[in-house]
């Protein structure tokens, strides 16, 4: 279905034919525009792309909008083309593109009016009938009427007045008592409006006037709906009048004549109609006469037509010449401006053709697109005035009178002489402004190779870069350095990302300074910045530029009265030793920077085999761990938590694996962060929540006890918008309660922006799930936080419970620990208890939970299954 603007325009164009594009090509036509394209039904021409039939000689809105495809017109647009029919047939056509959307798209609707000059119809000329009788008097006067009638179209005479004596003229020769009335079709209306009838009752013709078209409606009526003569001998009891009858009678009218009036192309252009006073048929000759008035009436008619049709299309062309956005310019031979749209004056400052006379006289001087100047005579003007063959799509610039420099897609056409297509008299140049494309198309340029903070290169532009000084190389050496800033996270949490990056600005300013005019610093993203260095002799140069763009980091950065101190890591790889591509090289330096900061930060490194090993080894372990989550090689062990009240099991921690073929069990601290690092661990966190709670369900089910599961929550898990959502979702489908998930998080992640971690823990705690703070104590431990958000478990770090009842500043923070939280309404569980006497100091100092290997380490589903079996067994002994 389409929208109802695209049908009304088939009702409001019922004479155009109309075309539906989408994506440019033929969804529907109606039955006109497939008439036009010479097909046989719309199957034929269904899917045809706009091109393959529409043909514009030079660039215009309708061809700019069709191929472009998506933009919505404000209102149509017209212009003027050529239709290539599908047996190849080549016409001009005007065509008007709508537009409007539909399912997320642009629609266009092309309505199409065939422009091709309609042939004059054929004069008229006395039957052969007549001609082969004797020259009486009737076929002389006739003959001489014909003259003068066709005289009167010759000379242009009112249409009104030529039909007007068209009637006189055959009442004359008719001499039987005729009145002769002439009819002409309302197209619109489809109606039949009075034209002439000279001696007819006036009160007769106000009767007849609007007749409408059909059976029962008159004469003439009943003529044009058939397109044949039709003769009425008796009104009175003639069915073609059975609704109107008493009209003519009224008047005296007994027998009527009426004679379509036809084109040589059979078009109804209305009718001639001949009245009687009495009952009659009309003879040979009669019919002659009439038949031969007709193609007169018809001639003059269409000639009328046809000269409104001209004066029509010349102010549309007018029209749409004065309003095309494209500049329009005829020049003579020696330059002379002969006539120009108001667009070529607006686009090339022309105030007055006549005072500016010549062409060269609004311009300074043309040039091409590298810049060099064309000289008058080798100008595309003079070139297609020489050569008489047209130029297509140049580009050129030109700097005006004032000195504005425009930028111009000219296209020139050669205008034949009239009797000599080897001779050009003038020349058509049609040119669009080009200018405001130009510096959009220099700005988007500027965008996609440049670093929208800085202004530096980005990462593009810089591995176009690196990929040029490889390959004129040769001998030459070519450094890649990569630096990354110390703490920069740090900057941004405390000061906001506006202070950020503003110390991003002031870095790429200082790293500037420290560089060559031949070297390029670009900035990939983030707190990244490469430096590509040509032309150094030794490593002694690369030493000395990182030693100087550490000392110059050192110094520091102020921003909003505040000072920070940032360290920079580098790394430098060296084409050919370490790479002989440019992404090689990236990776290299990118490795050794990666060892400047495990090496302390805020120093540098060059790029050795041992990294290579050690990139390799990162490679194959990324590659092995997507492979793992696609073949499900993660398996979860789970430590239970024992509640220091009744010593029963009630619940445990979910921890993740990697059973890696042929290699065992690998542990979380060998691929967990590195799967942070390289953005897996929102999938593999995804994985752990739902297995986990899947499990426990089974275990509340199976063993019929209240058992809470804990599941850790990476901070890039938490700032998922999704995460909610996802629970929701994991929870219905395992059927576990949200009281019996508790989400563990680390001290780290309340340092994001509170605003996001607000919004996402009012949702997480609508669901009715608890959130346990892990580590407590190591971190930035802040008791704001345990104020600013909804905490409801504290988890007191190993290091704390290590050296419990020995080391008395232990014993002296766990007791203040469980002391605060207790104060608060948290519950407080101690991970890492590894004996009793720890077991029964935390129970004394008010503990609620322990975790730890003196009760079980992290075990199997089905160890752990049986370990519940056991417990419960126990309990119910107990």
């Amino acid at each position: 279905m389409y929208p109802v603007n695209w049908q009304a325009l088939l009702q409001q164009h019922p004479q155009d034919a109309v075309i539906v594009l989408i994506d440019g090509t033929i969804v529907h036509a109606n039955s006109l525009a497939i008439e036009l394209l010479h097909a046989k039904n719309l199957n034929e021409i269904s899917g045809l792309r706009w091109n393959a039939f529409l043909d514009f000689s030079h660039p215009n809105q309708v061809k700019t909008h069709l191929q472009a495809g998506s933009s919505l017109l404000p209102q149509a647009i017209a212009e003027f083309c050529q239709l290539k029919t599908r047996s190849g047939q080549l016409f001009d056509v005007e065509v008007r593109l709508h537009s409007f959307p539909i399912q997320r798209q642009t629609a266009y609707v092309l309505r199409l009016r065939n422009l091709q000059t309609q042939p004059i119809a054929k004069s008229f000329h006395v039957n052969t009938g007549l001609t082969g009788l004797p020259k009486n008097s009737l076929s002389h006067e006739a003959l001489h009427h014909e003259k003068e009638i066709l005289e009167m179209i010759a000379l242009d005479n009112p249409l009104t007045q030529i039909l007007q004596d068209v009637c006189d003229r055959m009442e004359r020769l008719l001499d039987n008592g005729s009145m002769c009335a002439i009819m002409l079709l309302d197209q619109e209306t489809q109606k039949l409006k009075l034209a002439a009838a000279p001696g007819m009752d006036p009160d007769f013709l106000n009767e007849m006037d609007h007749l409408e078209i059909g059976l029962g409606q008159w004469t003439c009526g009943v003529a044009i709906q058939s397109a044949k003569i039709k003769i009425t001998e008796n009104i009175a009891s003639s069915d073609l009048w059975h609704h109107h009858r008493e009209i003519p009678l009224r008047y005296d009218m007994h027998s009527c004549w009426s004679v379509p009036i036809k084109t040589a192309f059979n078009t109804l252009l209305g009718t001639v109609d001949i009245y009687h006073n009495s009952q009659r048929h009309p003879s040979d000759d009669e019919q002659t006469l009439i038949m031969d008035a007709m193609h007169v009436i018809a001639l003059a008619i269409d000639k009328k037509n046809m000269e409104h049709s001209l004066a029509t299309s010349e102010d549309r062309y007018r029209s749409v010449v004065n309003n095309l956005t494209e500049g329009i310019m005829v020049i003579a031979p020696g330059g002379k401006i002969l006539t120009c749209n108001p667009s070529a004056k607006r686009i090339l400052k022309i105030q007055d053709i006549d005072t500016t006379g010549r062409r060269h006289r609004y311009f300074k001087r043309i040039f091409r697109e590298d810049s060099s100047e064309i000289q008058i005579g080798d100008d595309p003007a003079s070139i297609v005035l020489r050569t008489g063959e047209a130029i297509a799509n140049l580009s050129i610039g030109m700097q005006l009178h004032d000195n504005a420099i425009v930028w111009l897609l000219v296209n020139v056409q050669p205008i034949h002489h009239s009797r000599s297509i080897n001779k050009t008299e003038a020349v058509l140049i049609s040119f669009t402004d080009t200018t405001e494309v130009r510096e959009t198309e220099r700005q988007l340029q500027y965008i996609a190779t440049h670093d929208a903070l800085t202004g530096l290169p980005n990462r593009h532009q810089l591995q176009q870069r690196l990929a040029t000084a490889l390959a004129h190389a040769y001998e030459q050496k070519v450094a890649v350095i990569f630096l990354d800033l110390d703490h920069f996270k740090n900057v941004n949490d405390t000061a906001g990302h506006a202070a950020g990056d503003g110390l991003l600005c002031d870095v790429a300013k200082r790293l500037s300074s420290c560089i060559r005019a031949t070297d390029m610093l670009a900035r990939l993203g983030g707190d990244e910045f490469v430096i590509v260095v040509e032309e150094f002799d030794t490593a002694q140069h690369l030493k000395e530029l990182a030693d100087r763009i550490l000392t110059k980091m050192r110094e520091p950065f102020v921003i909003d009265q505040h000072q920070y101190h940032l360290g920079t890591s580098i790394g430098i790889s060296v084409f050919p030793h370490d790479g002989t591509d440019g992404p090689t090289l990236l990776r290299c330096a990118d490795s050794a920077m990666y060892l400047a900061k495990e090496l302390g930060r805020n120093n540098y490194q060059f790029f050795t085999s041992d990294l290579m090993i050690r990139a390799q080894h990162r490679y194959t372990l990324e590659r092995n761990l997507r492979r793992a989550l696609v073949d499900e090689e993660f398996l979860l062990y789970y430590q239970p938590k024992v509640s220091l009240d009744d010593g029963k099991i009630v619940g445990a921690e979910a921890l993740i694996r990697w059973h890696m073929p042929e290699m065992g069990v690998i542990e979380p601290n060998e691929f967990v962060p590195f799967s942070e690092e390289i953005g897996l661990i929102v999938p593999m966190g995804r994985w752990v929540l739902s297995k986990a709670c899947e499990q426990a369900q089974k275990w509340r089910q199976q063993f019929n006890i209240d058992f809470k599961i804990s599941v850790n929550i990476s901070p890039k898990q938490f700032q998922d918008p999704k995460l909610p959502q996802f629970i929701l979702d994991v929870l219905l489908a395992s059927g576990l309660p949200a009281h019996a998930l508790q989400l563990e998080i680390t001290e780290g992640l309340l340092m994001v922006e509170a605003e996001h971690l607000s919004l996402v823990f009012d949702a997480i705690k609508t669901l009715g799930i608890s959130i346990s703070l892990d580590d407590f104590g190591t971190g930035f431990s802040s008791l704001s936080y345990l104020q600013r958000f909804p905490i409801d478990n504290l988890k007191i770090d190993r290091s704390f419970i290590h050296e419990i009842p020995e080391n008395q500043d232990s014993v002296v923070l766990t007791k203040a620990i469980i002391a605060m939280s207790s104060a608060l309404g948290m519950s407080v569980t101690a991970e890492g208890v590894e004996n009793l006497a720890q077991q029964n100091f935390l129970k004394e100092a008010g503990c609620d939970e322990i975790q730890g290997f003196y009760f079980s380490k992290p075990i199997s589903v089905e160890d752990f299954s049986q370990l519940l079996s056991q417990h419960t067994s126990t309990s119910s002994a107990n």
